[in-house]
């Protein structure tokens, strides 16, 4: 076989995946996503069991370790392989972040969070540019070890990353949480004591342990004093499931993760096909992300988790429905222009439906079930990013069925939304009981709220 590339330049010229091998390029990045698919379904479960510092750390050096050895791959079955192992263990760092930010921040700031994350994602899809701009003219393995190098953050995360203090604690590891926040009192100059009486007031009045204590059992809080270590209550994902409201929810997320997932990964492999060049719309592309950022900003705190999806999921509709009646009515080059920008639109839409996602799924479970659930909904994800990519094989048959395709899910996800409890200004649920009332109104109209651990009666 005769290249006009160097043999080493891509995984295409060194596997000789042309011609009747052509197929196998693409294989590598569906077995990743497969690999997010089992990651996610896995990985959850020890994060809610074992913590999520844990399993992020380790996580992350599978990423580093995976990633070093990809580049030293010497045939394509090992490939192949290790791009299926390194999505399993992506997984474990994504989840159990989104995960671990909502959980670390107040409710108050917890917005923040999903913008940084919004942001973050941006500056690291257009940075791709320049670094393989720049690593043009290296091999593929070069370039392969120069991306999983930023894994050597994990030596950072090692050092200074704490548990989750709402892990620590519906998990009745006291001893760690309170160590924990004298650690943070001493760095923010805070009075230690009154931080420690403030938890031991917290422990006092939580509610995910059972009323009855082991015998023999006691966990030193303060010196001096002492307090029975209660049995933590463990869920599965069934205990969501046999609950016909909650399963209902439960469904609709995992659709709207799905749709979330097809929209956004299919309108970034059909950008090539719109007007103009190829490159520039990639690029402009990348750009989207941050829009969705600045109105999640806006509008998460003020009109609610639930408007906040629905507008969305309706931007992403609406522009990819014009942009279809728009390609099959006319074919000028105005029309492509329109098309062009409607696409955008529904990207903007389409990121933001994800970032609300990752944002809005972590407030529906409770504190044990929080990361399995958000894994399963990743998983519903998964099966929109395999799908996503057949977008561009339909777009050369049928030019307007993407569009449709993507347009109509996204309006049907709007409509579902409104099934969906609101959690706007709410305390993430730390028990099955809290999540029960996330759905439960009172019989003058209020909403029940979760806060610090008791509920109280907020006018809807």
């Amino acid at each position: 076989m005769t290249y006009t590339e160097r043999k080493d330049a891509s995984i295409v010229s060194e596997f000789d995946l042309v011609c009747e091998r052509g197929a196998l390029g693409d294989l590598p990045q569906t077995l990743l996503i497969l690999g997010q698919a089992m990651g996610a379904l896995v990985l959850p479960f020890f994060s809610d069991r074992y913590g999520r510092k844990t399993t992020n750390i380790i996580s992350h050096v599978g990423v580093m370790g995976i990633g070093v050895a990809t580049a030293f791959s010497n045939s394509y079955i090992t490939f192949a392989i290790l791009r299926l192992l390194m999505g399993i263990v992506q997984q474990g760092i994504v989840l159990t972040m989104a995960t671990y930010a909502i959980e670390v921040y107040p409710t108050v700031y917890r917005r923040y969070v999903g913008v940084i994350g919004t942001f973050t994602w941006g500056i690291c899809v257009i940075a791709l540019t320049p670094f393989g701009y720049f690593l043009r003219m290296e091999s593929w393995r070069t370039q392969q070890l120069a991306f999983c190098s930023v894994s050597l953050y994990v030596i950072i995360q090692i050092i200074f990353l704490d548990e989750s203090f709402r892990w620590l604690i519906a998990n009745g590891k006291y001893d760690i949480a309170l160590k924990n926040i004298k650690k943070a009192a001493r760095w923010n100059k805070v009075n230690v004591n009154l931080v420690v009486d403030k938890f031991n007031e917290l422990i006092g009045r939580q509610t995910v342990v059972r009323p009855k204590a082991e015998q023999g059992n006691e966990l030193l809080l303060n010196e001096g004093e002492t307090k029975p270590v209660e049995k933590i209550e463990k869920y599965s994902l069934l205990d969501i499931l046999k609950r016909k409201k909650l399963a209902l929810n439960t469904f609709i997320l995992w659709y709207l993760w799905c749709t979330a997932a097809l929209s956004y990964f299919g309108l970034f492999f059909t950008s090539s096909s719109l007007a103009g060049d190829k490159y520039l719309n990639y690029f402009l592309n990348a750009l989207m992300e941050f829009p969705p950022a600045l109105i999640f900003l806006l509008i998460i705190d003020r009109y609610g988790r639930k408007k906040t999806l629905a507008t969305f999921y309706a931007l992403c509709g609406t522009g990819m429905i014009l942009a279809t009646i728009i390609r099959v009515t006319s074919d000028s080059y105005a029309a492509s222009i329109c098309i062009t920008i409607l696409s955008l639109v529904g990207k903007l839409g389409a990121g933001g439906a994800f970032c609300t996602c990752f944002f809005y799924t972590p407030e529906i479970f409770p504190t044990n079930l929080r990361n399995v659930g958000l894994g399963s909904a990743s998983i519903a994800a998964r099966v929109g990013g395999m799908l996503g990519p057949f977008s561009r094989v339909l777009a050369q048959h049928i030019s307007w069925g993407p569009g449709a395709i993507f347009g109509g899910c996204c309006l049907l996800a709007t409509l579902l939304i409104t099934i969906l409890p609101e959690t706007n200004g709410k305390e993430l649920p730390q028990t099955m009981a809290d999540v029960k009332l996330l759905y439960k109104k009172m019989s003058d109209g209020s909403t029940v709220k979760l806060k610090d651990g008791k509920t109280k009666k907020y006018k809807s």
